[in-house]
């Protein structure tokens, strides 16, 4: 998939590059968490690795643009794109990371935002727009096929994820807001693997929040909520991409299979506080999980 999202939050950990194979981000560790094997890796595509070590203390707002990763293999062309995406990236990153601690407490009271803009409105040269567009293009034409491997087995899942199971009464401690109550989905019968939080961190308390549960006819399913209204949030997505409705608000929907009979589908919404992603993988028919992604997000309440 290749949304983008820009998300600016409040941060007291350090600002490091991560990179893996077919990724490479500037992430903040306060926003995003490394789970690669069941996440869309967040990060412009690339295949070679680049070592970066910016930090940034005190608490300071630290903008993070997250480009979802290509499926397929770049060539010569799409990897110059791609390098011109990373590149973009960081200089915005470095930019934002700056001009927010220079606004310093003004920025951090400010309560954040949400926004769905067209892509001729963002702040980036042409050659990364018309990345982006190309993009846009394999986005509109239906189930994506990706090589095998990409998708994990679901061993493979279960073995990464956390087994971190907190109380309701706990969890309204650590997020600004009660987290979505999910009881009236299939999520709320579901085996409950594990959570994270997610999101900004600042000590034990987070923006967000991971949890992982085991559905039985569909696989793993990630359910992520984050509250975009945290003071210095701010979450932009670029309109093109939405190709679907949740809840009568703009939405993205991708599919991708592989030739092994795994499937992944992706979700991505917001509501009047949150931003939310479902994210199924599994065996199977990738259209069916799907389905049952849009009547998971039907049925969250907040």
């Amino acid at each position: 998939m290749a949304t983008a999202l820009l998300i600016s939050a409040e941060a007291s950990a350090a600002m490091k590059t991560l990179s893996r194979a077919n990724c490479l981000l500037s992430v903040n560790e306060s926003i995003t968490y490394d789970r690669p094997l069941f996440r869309r890796v967040p990060g412009s595509a690339a295949s070679t690795h680049h070592a970066q070590g910016v930090t940034f203390m005190n608490s300071l707002a630290v903008s993070l643009l997250i480009v979802a990763s290509l499926y397929s293999a770049p060539s010569f062309s799409a990897q110059n794109d791609v390098d011109a995406v990373g590149k973009w990236l960081n200089e915005r990153t470095m930019r934002a990371a700056m001009e927010d601690s220079s606004n310093g407490v003004r920025r951090s009271s400010e309560q954040g935002t949400y926004q769905v803009i067209p892509l001729s409105e963002l702040d980036a040269p042409e050659e990364v727009k018309q990345h982006f567009r190309a993009e846009i293009a394999l986005s509109r034409a239906g189930v994506r096929r990706v090589s095998n491997g990409e998708i994990p087995s679901q061993g493979q899942l279960i073995s990464s994820l956390p087994r971190t199971v907190r109380s309701n009464a706990e969890l309204r401690r650590r997020l600004p807001s009660p987290p979505s109550d999910l009881q009236r989905t299939i999520l709320g019968a579901a085996e409950l693997i594990g959570m994270e939080p997610s999101g900004a961190l600042d000590g034990l308390k987070s923006t967000g929040l991971t949890r992982f549960y085991r559905v039985n006819g569909v696989g793993i399913v990630e359910f992520n909520e984050h509250n975009f209204r945290a003071p210095g949030s701010k979450v932009e997505v670029i309109a093109e991409f939405q190709n679907i409705r949740v809840n009568g608000v703009p939405a993205q929907l991708e599919q991708v299979s592989d030739d092994l009979g795994r499937s992944r589908a992706t979700l991505e919404w917001a509501g009047e506080n949150k931003a939310y992603s479902l994210i199924a993988i599994g065996e199977g028919d990738v259209e069916q999980k799907a389905i049952v992604l849009q009547q998971i997000a039907a049925g969250v309440k907040d």
